[in-house]
């Protein structure tokens, strides 16, 4: 990979496929990747990020020690051999806790294992813990009832984001070389941004969504299987996806993930010319200037390659308010059922928002899924136009330990902060979150690259131009 500010971001820390080229060549041994970021999470920096929930270092030594015996015998390894992994406290692991990060369910430990992770295991990845997020991830900081705040290992004065916070955390951090997380609202690619990595949000329906507690099939292990009751919004709109260090690792991921790994990961080719529709996401609200700006530049330098870039102010303009009435309206009933008998457990906060889903009349509910419905189909077709739509992560960089951010005087708060995100979530495409840029405090600045339903390879090999596009943005 050439020079970066990704590179930059992550000088020191080897990326999976570094990793798991090294451990298959008998270059390093899985053990000793494995001790290496033993070492990292059991530093006093480690430590401090409080990202893991529940870790398994020696179970994973295991692990480690049987993929070197296989190697060692003449077995070809997958193509994630040795890789450490973490995954996301809101997806089940078998034998692992399941906690939704939440006081309702501490101590419940998974016998049920998410399809998507164990295509991962089966891979050769290497599960060295659950992390930490929001409880029922619920949130765009990473703070939980049961663990407490997790802190950004870059830049600590800001929130490592939410609600896949944990995951990225641990990766940037440089013990897990891969995570796991979902993203419902931005809850990958957020978080990816504010510490500096990368995410991928594969479209709808792209990767398996089984395991994801409450409901999906999740299982909240002697609390039994909580089976959908039924999978409104959040069922329906949350994926899960990785976060890792590189580009040709979320490739890698994504095609393990969804099964796809017997294609011998070709390397997509872009077709010369590429329609590029972006905008500066200002149609969402407040953005700082710094941030038209920098896509601004990126526009143009796409463009100075020789593609098709028209700015388009309206890029998926419809989608969030419909987005966010269709969140505010529709009924949480797999968490309802979830918590039901739990009540006292629950966070006064996340306890009112599930009961306020559940006041809505099914006319309103109604209405708003089909102005939502609407919405999206229209910004299909926008991007149905083009072959790649290009987007801010968020009004700015990573919000303050408190979620909120100043934007050239305005100060947001929360959801506000993102709503370029689940604008694009909306969409229902596969969507890239790729670092370019750095803010006038340092800290990084991200792009969403969105293509089409079905686009994932090109979402990710658009990425990989904007990364050598992008060497000089440090």
């Amino acid at each position: 990979m050439s020079p970066s500010l990704l590179a930059g971001l992550n000088a020191g820390y080897a990326d999976a496929t570094a990793v798991a080229e090294a451990v298959r060549s008998g270059e390093v041994s899985a053990l000793a990747v494995l001790t290496e970021a033993r070492t990292r999470a059991g530093s006093e920096q480690g430590k401090a990020l409080n990202a893991f929930i529940s870790e398994d270092w020696d179970g994973a030594a295991r692990a480690a020690t049987a993929l070197d015996a296989r190697r060692a015998a003449g077995e070809a390894l997958g193509p994630l051999a040795g890789v450490p992994i973490s995954v996301k406290d809101v997806i089940a692991v078998a034998g692992f806790p399941v906690t939704a990060a939440s006081r309702a369910f501490a101590g419940t430990i998974a016998t049920t294992t998410a399809p998507a992770v164990q295509r991962l295991l089966d891979a050769g990845a290497i599960l060295v813990g659950k992390t930490n997020c929001p409880e029922f991830a619920f949130g765009m900081t990473c703070d939980s009832p049961l663990l407490g705040r997790t802190t950004n290992p870059r830049f600590p004065a800001v929130t490592p984001g939410g609600s896949s916070g944990g995951e990225a955390a641990s990766v940037a951090a440089g013990i897990s070389a891969l995570g796991v997380g979902t993203d419902f609202g931005g809850s990958l690619r957020w978080p990816a941004q504010c510490v500096g990595i990368v995410a991928l949000r594969p479209g709808i329906g792209a990767l398996p969504g089984d395991g994801q507690v409450p409901g999906l099939d999740g299982n909240f292990g002697s609390e039994g299987v909580l089976p959908a009751v039924s999978p409104g919004m959040q069922g329906s709109f949350q994926t899960v996806g990785p976060v890792a260090r590189s580009v040709r690792d979320l490739r890698t991921a994504y095609n393990v993930m969804s099964g796809a790994e017997a294609v011998a990961y070709p390397r997509p080719h872009l077709r010369p010319l590429i329609r590029v529709a972006w905008s500066d996401g200002g149609a969402f609200g407040p953005v700082r200037k710094e941030v038209a700006a920098l896509m601004t530049r990126l526009a143009t330098a796409i463009a100075a390659e020789g593609h098709a870039v028209k700015e388009q102010p309206d890029l998926f303009a419809e989608c969030l308010p419909t987005y966010n009435r269709l969140r505010e309206l529709d009924p949480m009933l797999d968490h309802a059922a979830a918590i039901a008998g739990r009540e006292d457990y629950i966070s006064e906060a996340n306890l009112k928002t599930i009961r306020d889903s559940l006041a809505a009349s099914p006319p309103e509910t109604a209405e708003a899924r089909t102005a939502a419905e609407a919405a999206r189909a229209r910004a299909i077709r926008q991007i149905s136009a083009v072959d790649i739509a290009l987007l801010p992560v968020a009004a700015g960089p990573a919000a303050g330990l408190d979620g909120t951010l100043d934007v050239d005087g305005k100060r947001l708060h929360g959801w506000e902060i993102m709503g370029q995100c689940r604008a694009v979530t909306l969409t229902g495409c596969p969507v890239v979150s790729l670092p370019v840029g750095l803010s006038t405090e340092g800290l990084p600045l991200s792009v969403q690259v969105v293509a089409p339903p079905g686009g994932e390879m090109a979402a990710l090999a658009f990425a990989e131009l904007l990364e050598k596009l992008t060497a000089d943005h440090r």
